[in-house]
């Protein structure tokens, strides 16, 4: 048996091109429904009165081919077409590429999306492996230590360099 998966806009898509689908298509649900209800019954009626029989009304409503054959018609025509040209390639709907390259963009921007993530996820694990490093505060002490003595000693040669400017300058007078 043949299983056909239609969302909503593909029926859509379906419904718009061709007018009388639509009602094919609700004479064919009102049917399958009609047949579910009654199935059992139908099934116990038939199994009683002869299992041949029964065999065959089962393989007859499974092997509905007309059904099948008006639903693969009408996806082929909403799904591709041809231009003007009649040797041209088939091509898909411009509806159904737009919903395709949608799609594609959308993957895109996901597997983007979870690969930053994942890329943040393990630097921030490296960083904290590194911060939770015994030796990396020892470090940042000598560090600050090394440029806490910059700084003063580059100030105390500025504040040098001006008295003796300014005691140059006195000399001068």
């Amino acid at each position: 048996m043949t299983a056909i998966i239609i969302n909503r806009q593909a029926m859509k898509a379906l419904i718009d091109a061709d007018p009388d689908f639509e009602l094919q298509l609700k004479n064919h649900v009102i049917a399958e429904v009609g047949r579910r209800f009654f199935e059992k019954d139908a099934r116990r009626v038939i199994a009683a009165a002869d299992p041949e029989l029964f065999a065959h009304a089962l393989a007859a409503l499974q092997n509905d081919t007309d059904l099948t054959l008006l639903v693969q018609q009408a996806l082929k025509q909403a799904l591709t077409f041809r231009d003007g040209n009649w040797l041209s390639r088939t091509k898909l709907h411009p509806d159904v590429q737009k919903l395709l390259d949608e799609a594609v963009a959308e993957a895109k921007r996901k597997s983007v999306y979870d690969a930053s993530v994942l890329v943040g996820q393990a630097i921030k694990a490296e960083v904290d492996k590194r911060l939770s490093d015994p030796s990396i505060t020892e470090l940042i002490e000598k560090r600050v230590n090394r440029l806490v003595t910059e700084d003063i000693e580059k100030r105390a040669e500025e504040m040098f360099q001006q008295r003796m400017a300014s005691l140059r300058a006195a000399m001068a007078v």
